[in-house]
């Protein structure tokens, strides 16, 4: 079939990705332009015959792909062309697409989980569902749609979810919008029945037939870097998770396993709605709503952005929104001054303590690292290894919960490790002689 096509130029998988780190390392959605929208008209479908794409015909070439890959031209954008590989078999059946270039392809064949078909199942990744040792379960949830709740008590550090992407993405910015759908929406197309039907199920944006490819990666796509470059990635389960300012949850992507994992950072109730961070957590109120409307087109009730609405005993603390943004303020203030080693610096104990006491007022578990590691630099800075013990222990915990066990997160947690071992090793033993207050 041709296609009627409304000129809409090229469309941009850029992301600012959900976020679960730093305040100010923002992370979620692509940002597609305006003109991608449910206004916007043209047939699904069209005669691949006029397009320009070709087909990878070597014999055997394309294992362990289970489809011959479909690529583009070469493009000089890239310096490459980009293809679909599919593995319809990846992890008993679950299967996994993605769109990237033949190079960073034969990267992603190399990875411990094409290597190994076992390795996944043996690290408890993609479960198999609905089973009774599931630690959560979906429902729909007054004014959020559907979500997904603790099915049993959970404690900090416990795994509740870790499952590779049905679809990923090189984040490329030269494909027209109908090339781009037509891509993705095979990769979709060639996954098992199973996981076709759940990524289409997935919330959507624009909610135009058309464009459902790149509407469900708009919505749901995670950042994830293979072969030094950044990919998009749909991982459905993990979709379920709505977003909460105060997050009970905490997730990393782990790059070498192709999965994405989600933990609790607190003691989370059976029944309990589980959530992880959509933004940076140290933004104002309106900041992180403006944010929350012009990337994913909703207004947050969570929490911290109406503590009124919130309050479940008549005994607990009346906070308002304004009460947040002090204490985030505050917040900010402390890391500061903590940050400061000149000979002036008010630095001290007493602001190390306060500074972790306003993270757990405002519910920040899941970004306590920063404030248990700004805790064991001060205790070590005035001589105290007990305090630095402590405190660097937990920031390599929170560490762990935050970035993960690769890269970054495997060097944060290395150091605080090493501090916990031998406080009087690290540099910043005794090096505020005078500190202002212990």
């Amino acid at each position: 079939m041709k296609f009627k096509l409304l000129s809409l130029g090229g469309v941009s998988l850029v992301v600012s990705f959900v976020a679960s780190t730093d305040q100010v390392a923002p992370a979620a959605q692509q940002q597609l332009p305006d003109t991608l929208s449910s206004e916007a008209s043209f047939e699904v479908g069209f005669d691949t015959s006029q397009t320009s794409f070709s087909r990878e015909e070597t014999s055997d070439s394309y294992f362990p792909w289970t489809h011959k890959p479909v690529c583009t031209e070469y493009l000089d954008g890239i310096g490459d062309k980009l293809c679909v590989y599919t593995n319809a078999t990846f992890s008993k059946g679950r299967g996994i697409s993605i769109f990237t270039t033949p190079r960073i392809a034969q990267e992603f064949a190399a990875l411990p989980p094409f290597q190994d078909p076992k390795l996944l199942s043996s690290r408890g990744i993609n479960p198999e569902p609905d089973t009774p040792t599931q630690p959560w379960y979906t429902a729909f949830i007054h004014g959020k749609g559907l979500g997904m709740l603790a099915a049993r008590p959970l404690q900090r550090g416990d795994v509740i979810t870790a499952y590779t992407p049905y679809l990923l993405a090189h984040m490329e910015n030269i494909l027209s919008t109908q090339d781009r759908e037509y891509y993705l929406r095979l990769a979709v197309d060639q996954l098992p029945v199973a996981s076709r039907d759940a990524y289409l199920g997935l919330a959507k944006i624009y909610n135009d037939p058309s464009i459902v490819a790149q509407d469900v990666v708009k919505a749901n796509a995670f950042e994830i870097q293979i072969g030094g470059l950044m990919h998009l990635a749909v991982f459905p389960e993990s979709s379920r998770f709505n977003h909460a300012c105060a997050p009970n949850a905490q997730y990393f992507l782990s790059s070498d396993m192709l999965t994405h994992y989600v933990h609790a950072v607190r003691p989370i109730e059976e029944g309990e709605e589980l959530t992880i961070s959509y933004a940076p957590p140290l933004r104002l109120h309106a900041d992180r709503q403006q944010y929350f409307e012009n990337t994913f087109q909703f207004t947050c009730t969570c929490p911290r952005c109406s503590p009124e609405t919130h309050r479940h005993h008549k005994h607990q603390k009346h906070r308002t929104v304004e009460d947040s943004d002090k204490a985030t303020q505050d917040i900010i203030a402390l890391q500061w001054a903590l940050a400061q080693w000149t000979s002036n610096s008010t630095a001290s104990v007493k602001k190390a303590e306060m500074l972790i006491r306003l993270y757990k007022e405002e519910g920040l578990d899941a970004f306590l690292d920063d404030a248990y590691g700004h805790a064991a630099l001060m205790y070590n800075s005035v001589g105290s290894a007990r305090g630095a013990k402590k405190y660097a222990k937990l920031a390599a915990e929170a560490s762990w919960l935050k970035y993960g066990f690769e890269s970054v997160g495997q060097d944060k947690v290395r150091e605080w490790e090493a501090i916990a071992r031998d406080p009087t090793r690290h540099g910043s033993w005794r090096r505020r002689k005078t500190p202002s207050e212990l």
